[in-house]
């Protein structure tokens, strides 16, 4: 099986924002839908992993952005499996524009968790061996990511997890995170920068009806956003977002 899987989308105007730039939820969309296509193509997809009660769960993402793809324009995802050890499977994405130039790198770090007791499952080492993921003996490492201290985040937004808001793994969507921690931002920010890097940890699952705190602090002269979405005083997801000047 190929080892870099490649899917070419076009950015449609209902995938971006005010500034003609695509959504990062959006951008998230389509990495989870390359994933599972090529995934799909080796017996290990969405469909696959339900008969057995199993499903992929994201725990960690790095992305690196040089720019975003804009409305209308026409770029090819690509995905590629870079590695695995007991529980953890590591996974890069990219987006490529029409000049061949890589506007998007992301790697990110996954477990396969049983879906009747939501506890991670070992990996499957012929699976991994099927998509050409080299066993690793040292994880690669992830920015560290620490609550900032309640007193220091600036302005908070509160949101229930709605029905459309879960996947097929009956939990929230890990696209929604974004959602929520980008609409903590003032819009007068949003609409003169545009994202640089992103660091983002999903620690703890936020159930169907819950209530989910979603804080911010915006520190302007790092051009650093510091985000940490909460249920009942448990940590749920933090991001580091560094942002640039439009």
């Amino acid at each position: 099986m190929e080892k870099i899987f490649k899917e070419e989308h076009q950015v449609t105007y209902g995938d971006c924002d005010e500034t003609g730039r695509i959504q990062l939820p959006k951008l998230i969309e389509h990495f989870m839908q390359v994933s599972n296509d090529q995934l799909t193509q080796g017996g290990a997809g969405i469909k696959d992993l339900l008969k057995q009660n199993l499903g992929w769960v994201v725990v960690e993402y790095h992305l690196d952005v040089e720019r975003l793809p804009k409305a209308d324009e026409k770029i090819t995802v690509t995905t590629n499996g870079s590695g695995y050890n007991r529980f953890f499977e590591y996974r890069d994405f990219g987006i490529i524009d029409s000049t061949n130039k890589k506007i998007v790198d992301a790697k990110s770090q996954w477990v396969i968790l049983d879906l009747e007791n939501r506890k991670i499952t070992e990996a499957d080492n012929q699976m991994m061996e099927k998509f050409g993921n080299p066993y690793l003996k040292h994880m690669p490492r992830f920015k560290r990511l620490r609550p900032l201290k309640e007193k220091d985040y600036e302005s908070s937004k509160t949101y229930a997890v709605r029905y459309y808001d879960l996947d097929t793994n009956h939990h929230l969507t890990n696209s929604v995170y974004f959602d929520w921690m980008i609409d903590t931002l003032p819009r007068e920010f949003l609409n003169s920068h545009t994202i640089k890097s992103i660091d983002i940890s999903f620690k703890k699952e936020v159930q169907y009806g819950a209530q989910a705190l979603s804080e911010v602090k915006l520190d302007s002269e790092r051009l650093t956003s510091y985000h940490l979405i909460s249920n009942q005083g448990e940590t749920s997801a933090l991001a580091e977002i560094v942002w640039r000047e439009i």
